[in-house]
């Protein structure tokens, strides 16, 4: 999976055929195409865009055809128990700091830097906006305490319980923090439907009584890629469902994913496997490897 972008622009253009055809799907000109192949530097925002077409078309197809050895893997990490690990109130900390800076970090500008002299109260630079301090530190004070609450068996997992994450999650941010959108909402470069503004409440509460047990990591994906599907609120979807995401691994005794900006391609490229065909094995898979990069992180 690690190879060059170099190498992706000619896979990708064997797949696409015609360069200008490729082109359009990245939504540069031709000439980018040219000019990244002779070595000209590629942009962080096209960088993602190519890593999303290669997972998308070239390598997702690929560990397709090797379900057993992805089965076997997927078997491997989740029959590990990180129970110890996770009880530790240090570790609780850590998790939560890497869980939620790397929610952040999928979504939003926020470097490392600025994340940690947030949530350590450090001095702030003026040019940081209040939106972002505020958004690190809910984030990151709603993922303690969900990790904690998580570990004490005092989570029942409700549409309430949903609606008061996001509350904690907006505070002093948006207006309508803690409330459905009354909005329909779309997921920018897809074709995705999302749950009517009037079904929300009905859909989430299907969702609620579908999920409430979930026994592995396929539960996890197909709960999550459900979620996103239905898309409750006016912004923060993927932040509370990453952090459900986290609930549910802890209560499976695993660690949380740790999903940011470095895998965030192949997250989306995933889920959007899984909302597009109903195979949540490719996503599973991804939800192991990030559940390893949280143990290498902490």
């Amino acid at each position: 999976m690690d190879i060059s972008y170099i190498e992706k622009l000619e896979k990708l253009l064997n797949f696409y055929k015609y360069s200008t055809k490729l082109a359009e799907a990245l939504g540069v000109s031709r000439m980018s195409i040219v000019n990244w192949r002779d070595g000209a530097s590629i942009s962080e925002e096209n960088r993602l865009k190519i890593d999303y077409l290669y997972y998308q078309y070239i390598f997702l197809p690929e560990i397709e055809n090797k379900k057993d050895e992805i089965e076997n893997y997927i078997k491997k990490i989740t029959s590990r128990n990180y129970s110890d690990l996770i009880s530790s109130i240090d570790f609780i900390e850590e998790i939560a700091k890497y869980n939620s800076f790397g929610s952040l970090e999928v979504e939003t500008d926020i470097n490392n830097k600025e994340f940690e002299n947030i949530i350590e109260g450090e001095y702030i630079n003026k040019d940081i906006q209040k939106r972002k301090i505020l958004e690190a530190n809910n984030l990151y004070n709603l993922t303690k305490i969900v990790i904690s609450d998580t570990l004490k068996d005092n989570i029942k997992l409700s549409v309430e319980t949903i609606k008061n994450w996001h509350l904690s999650l907006f505070l002093g941010i948006r207006e309508d923090a803690g409330k459905f959108s009354t909005k329909i909402r779309k997921i920018k470069d897809t074709n995705l439907t999302l749950t009517h503004p009037d079904d929300i409440e009905e859909e989430l509460q299907y969702w609620i009584k579908n999920y409430k047990n979930i026994s592995n990591i396929y539960d996890i994906a197909k709960a999550h890629e459900h979620f996103e599907l239905i898309h409750p609120f006016g912004d923060g979807n993927g932040r509370i469902g990453r952090l459900i995401i986290a609930h549910q691994a802890i209560k499976l005794k695993l660690l949380p994913p740790f999903i940011n900006k470095t895998n965030k391609a192949l997250y989306y490229a995933t889920l959007h496997k899984a909302q597009t065909s109903g195979n949540v094995l490719p996503l599973s898979w991804f939800l192991c490897r990030a559940i390893e990069d949280m143990e290498r992180n902490i």
